[in-house]
């Protein structure tokens, strides 16, 4: 009887082995990574997404030994570059860092697109939550949502906003805050990054992430109405929420926060993704990490894959719906 428990215990102990070695293995994927990665943005310099992606590229590098390359792709609100990513190799060179935005409610806008992201992608990590600002150009004369709305029913029309391309979150965005506010805005849809116009005067609204909207408010470039989420930023405690003006200004749907993450082409290897998901959560739970990401009103997650994928799915579903009602369609 002892004799053969040592024989169950030892075969018990060979298999974890086993299996240990080969998680291993798997996880090397024969020395992944041995040449540089490439990470396609479908953002231009500068905004939001591209700020956070080379903070983390500066960091991913490093810790896989290989360079990490941002290849920024804008165009059609992230839809091309999205299609780029989606047509790549799956051998983990190769990797999209987007917003829900691209994923969730570009696909609804172009019917023409030619990628379906619950089938062409397969998620590694959500890096963060982000809040975004409603921003108005310095001299604009409201100061407040309430003022806004007062000053937008007197002008129907007048009052023009900006956004990273049809389709995009700051586009569906406004136009779902402006039905359910009854007021009219117009959309004038940038390919480069907005905020430079709006500093300068040249449109007068953007819902602007808080990355960036955030040094220009502290700098008195801009001004910020209202903040979206379900609580106020710790960086402008001052600033209250959508939810704050009108209650049905749901922070936790379109007038919400967003979220960054990062793909891989559908059929990326599973341990190639268990690798990234591993490195980048660990990047993104280091205090240095955390501190910049904070300090620009973000909210650091890290997550796991499966997680990225369900919310993805269920926002998919989400946005599909507001923009069937908002009848936004791109041909």
């Amino acid at each position: 009887m002892k004799r053969q428990s040592a024989l169950l215990a030892i075969a018990g102990f060979a298999a974890t082995f086993t299996a240990s070695v080969m998680t291993s293995a798997a996880w090397a994927q024969v020395g992944y990574p041995d040449r540089p990665i490439k990470i396609i943005l479908p953002y231009a310099i500068g905004v939001s997404p591209d700020v956070v992606a080379r903070l983390l590229s500066e960091r991913l590098g490093p810790a896989l030994g290989r360079p990490v390359i941002i290849d920024n792709r804008p165009g059609a609100g992230g839809m091309l570059g999205a299609e780029i990513a989606a047509g790549l190799p799956p051998d983990g060179y190769n990797l999209l860092f987007t917003v829900k935005g691209v994923m969730a409610i570009v696909p609804h806008v172009y019917p023409s697109a030619k990628f379906n992201v619950l089938k062409d992608f397969k998620a590694v990590t959500e890096i963060l939550q982000v809040p975004h600002i409603i921003t108005a150009t310095i001299n604009a004369p409201y100061n407040s949502m309430k003022e806004l709305v007062e000053y937008a029913k007197r002008n129907p029309g007048k009052i023009n906003y900006a956004s990273n391309g049809t389709g995009s979150h700051p586009h569906v965005g406004m136009e779902t805050i402006a039905q359910r506010l009854g007021i009219q805005l117009t959309h004038i849809p940038y390919k480069t990054a907005p905020g430079p116009d709006v500093m300068a005067g040249v449109v007068d609204l953007f819902l602007e992430a808080s990355t960036t909207a955030i040094p220009t408010i502290k700098n008195g470039k801009i001004k910020a109405l209202a903040t979206s989420g379900p609580e106020r930023i710790p960086a402008l405690p001052d600033l209250p929420t959508l939810t704050e003006f009108r209650a049905d200004l749901d922070p936790n749907g379109a007038t919400g926060n967003s979220w960054h993450g990062v793909f891989a082409p559908a059929g990326t290897p599973d341990a190639i993704i268990e690798r990234l998901n591993t490195e980048i959560v660990r990047i993104v739970k280091t205090p240095d990490m955390q501190n910049r990401l904070r300090t620009l009103g973000l909210t650091p997650t890290g997550t796991s894959a499966e997680h990225l994928s369900k919310e993805l799915a269920s926002d998919y579903a989400y946005w599909g719906k507001i923009v069937r009602e908002l009848n936004v369609k791109v041909e």
